[in-house]
């Protein structure tokens, strides 16, 4: 059971080179974390941390340790991550528009050295007055390709959910397209298309796999042409929408209405997007995150059946990137662009732990994607300047 109790920070895992952008944990001591560029490599955390001295003119607040592995497929930013709950199988879905399968058990073909280091190279050279950086491996690493391709987008996939028992995937891209997968036969369940103007966001599905939870948005164009977001729950059987929610926090909503004037009556509720969503494993809630460069992103907890605001949670200034549930359902955990994460009981919304501190504080900048072990005594956070960083509960 979670307890954000006594967190201490025990591994700053450096992934430098382009923005990490998704992580997930694939056991209690192994994570994935990947890039834009389409990098997914793959950390064994030592049972006891490795020596490690503190430099007070340094960022790295505690130690690095090398991946050991490097899954090779994607082209281009991998958006998200997730695992299946028995931890068999790591799904990602990428800007390449593929989503993938990769067992976490697969076998090597081959090695690689890798340089995850390239920043603080560069930094290195420019303080000695050279043009060159060094150019020997940080690490070398296993490399897989093994995984299977989930064929059906066209366009950008930002969005990809799972079910609780793990036998649903939903995903959804930026020609506003969602598929649901049945996981074991790698097939489309149902497919179905939002407003078109818009790109999915994000996606969630209930539990059961029954419901599915989607945000589309989209950046206006101008004041005068602003894309009307969309935050609906669909019958996955049979891809029927079963509830506008965006209906149920305005009466009047009109999703028709792209005009600067019609904007005006959600975009406090929406601010720059609902980027990130997600059901509670006990089905009651649903939990929406306002992203974007806002002035404070919350997260909306809403009733999963009538779609009403329970009450908003969290507090990340200038936007929330990713957000999450406990597993029973008692917490929210979400990280935004004020380099901080942040933990709140969904009982009264009180934010009962941050770590890190905002801006100007512990991180070089700000944390894009969160990640719980199954265990849940461990929580690691991509930071987009180059950093995984991993706490452990309870140290």
């Amino acid at each position: 059971m979670f307890t954000p109790a006594k967190p201490v920070l025990r591994y700053q895992l450096t992934f430098e080179g382009s923005w990490p952008m998704a992580v997930a944990f694939v056991g209690p001591r192994r994570l994935v974390a990947a890039n834009q560029l389409g990098h997914i490599f793959l950390w064994e955390l030592p049972e006891k941390s490795p020596e490690f001295k503190v430099d007070p003119k340094s960022d790295q607040k505690a130690p690095n340790v090398w991946p050991t592995r490097q899954l090779v497929g994607h082209t281009n930013e991998v958006t998200r991550l997730l695992v299946t709950p028995d931890g068999k199988q790591l799904v990602s879905a990428s800007l390449d528009h593929g989503v993938r399968v990769w067992p976490t058990d697969g076998k090597a073909t081959g090695t690689a050295g890798v340089i995850l280091d390239e920043d603080a190279r560069k930094r290195e050279a420019r303080r000695k007055g050279k043009k060159e950086t060094t150019t020997e491996p940080s690490a070398t690493v296993e490399t897989q390709t093994a995984c299977e391709v989930l064929d059906g987008h066209k366009e950008w996939v930002y969005a990809l959910g799972m079910s609780g028992d793990g036998k649903r995937l939903i995903s959804g891209d930026a020609a506003s397209q969602v598929i649901v997968w049945d996981l074991a036969t790698r097939k489309p369940l149902t497919k179905w298309t939002g407003q078109s103007w818009n790109w999915i966001m994000a996606a969630s599905l209930s539990p059961d796999g029954k419901k599915a939870f989607v945000s589309e948005n989209r950046y206006k164009r101008d004041d005068f042409d602003v894309p009307t977001p969309g935050l609906k729950l669909w019958d996955v059987a049979i891809g029927k929408e079963t509830l506008d929610i965006m209906k149920v926090q305005f009466p009047k909503y009109n999703p028709s209405d792209r005009s600067y004037g019609g904007s005006q009556m959600w975009r406090k509720f929406v601010a720059n997007g609902l980027i990130c969503t997600a059901y509670s494993p006990d089905g009651k809630l649903l939990a929406a995150g306002q992203g974007g460069e806002t002035d404070t992103g919350k997260v909306h907890l809403l009733d999963s059946e009538t779609g009403k605001l329970v009450r908003d949670v969290a507090s990340h200034q200038y936007g929330i990137t990713d957000l999450m549930f406990t597993a029973d359902s008692k917490h929210v955990i979400s990280v935004g662009r004020d380099t901080c994460v942040r933990v709140s009981q969904v009982s009264d919304g009180k934010e009962v732990a941050v770590l890190g501190s905002p801006r100007g504080g512990q991180f070089k900048d700000w944390l894009s994607a969160v990640a719980l072990s199954p265990d849940e005594q461990w929580l690691a956070a991509t930071d987009i300047a180059g950093i995984v960083h991993v706490w452990q509960f309870g140290g």
